[in-house]
């Protein structure tokens, strides 16, 4: 049962589906800001629609398919770089409001940064507990302090991803920094 339990907890804080409540939250509160529905719907495909298609990708393509969660998690990164990469570009291209491009730089940022911990300094941080603190801070910063109750959730997720065996306990609070110090980055610069 707290296998169970801990398995859906990790399933629905996935990256992508926090992205769209991340998303949703942000335009719900400041919807003038979003410049209209069209930036709205257009971070839903960048941030939520395109990273989530590596899972029913992996199950189609045999090589990833035989690698199990492995295969599954390098297309997810591969599906996440590429959407980011391009949301971003696309955000700066066509002028975007600048909320939208917060919310992108944050996530591209966020990818980066972990991505430089994990395979270059060789250090695994987690990128659940990333995925969950960078668009908690992001929304702190877009709606105000009293998003700040959300950090509540990273005991939840940390108590998922041990229970899971995914992480420990350093690597939960690593990715969490890794969250929130490049979402910092990212808002500062714009």
């Amino acid at each position: 049962m707290k296998y169970k339990v801990a398995k859906i907890i990790s399933l629905v804080t996935v990256v992508p589906v926090i992205a769209f409540f991340t998303i949703l939250l942000s335009f719900l509160c400041r919807t003038r800001c979003f410049g209209g529905i069209g930036w709205f719907i257009y971070s839903i495909v960048f941030l939520t629609i395109m990273p989530i298609l590596a899972y029913p990708v992996h199950r189609i393509i045999p090589a990833s398919r035989e690698q199990g969660r492995k295969g599954e998690r390098r297309l997810a990164f591969i599906f996440a770089v590429i959407s980011y990469v391009l949301g971003t570009l696309f955000t700066f291209l066509f002028g975007a409001p600048i909320i939208v491009k917060k919310i992108f730089m944050a996530y591209l940022l966020s990818g980066v940064f972990l991505s430089f911990v994990n395979k270059v300094l060789k250090i695994k941080a987690s990128g659940h507990a990333c995925g969950i603190s960078g668009p908690i801070t992001i929304l702190v910063n877009i709606i105000g302090g009293n998003m700040l109750w959300l950090f509540l959730l990273m005991p939840v997720v940390y108590w998922s991803r041990i229970n899971l065996g995914r992480h420990n306990i350093v690597e939960l609070i690593l990715g969490t920094i890794v969250g929130i110090v490049s979402t910092l980055v990212a808002v500062s610069i714009l």
